[in-house]
């Protein structure tokens, strides 16, 4: 029998350290930011862009509403650390045109939606990590 999508996510939360700070242990233990959560491995599953970036956009607007924009980051690991992320990037490969050939391998197949969801998140992630990393271990002092 499969886990549940609640301990599913659940997993993948500690995956991603959220036990390691006291305002990350918030994504398990204010229930409404967890459903949240469930909603984003929901959307995930459906592999709809829109839906995807609605449910983090809901995590967004809730984790500043309690003062904790910072959780955002949880969010955006969620998603860049999935399937749609490339397993590797082999080196470029540049043209005789002066192009550029970028060559990714996948976990597994993707679709053009999921790579499209992953770069999202990873952008998102890239813009916010340092920022976001530094008030989550602030808060710990």
């Amino acid at each position: 029998m499969g886990s549940s999508i609640y301990q599913i996510t659940r997993n993948k939360l500690f995956g991603h350290g959220v036990r390691n700070t006291s305002d990350g242990c918030l994504t398990l233990i204010d229930k409404r930011l967890f459903l949240l959560f469930v909603k984003l491995e929901r959307a995930q599953r459906l592999k709809y862009f829109d839906a995807v970036k609605a449910a983090v956009h809901a995590i967004e607007a809730y984790a500043k509403s309690i003062g904790k924009p910072q959780l955002a980051l949880f969010a955006y690991m969620y998603v860049y650390f999935s399937d749609g992320t490339p397993k590797m990037t082999k080196s470029d490969e540049v043209l005789e045109g002066g192009g550029v050939r970028k060559i990714k391998e996948y976990r597994r197949p993707v679709t053009d939606e999921e790579i499209a969801i992953a770069a999202w998140a990873g952008v998102k992630f890239d813009r916010y990590r340092d920022s976001f990393f530094h008030a989550l271990y602030i808060n710990q002092q």
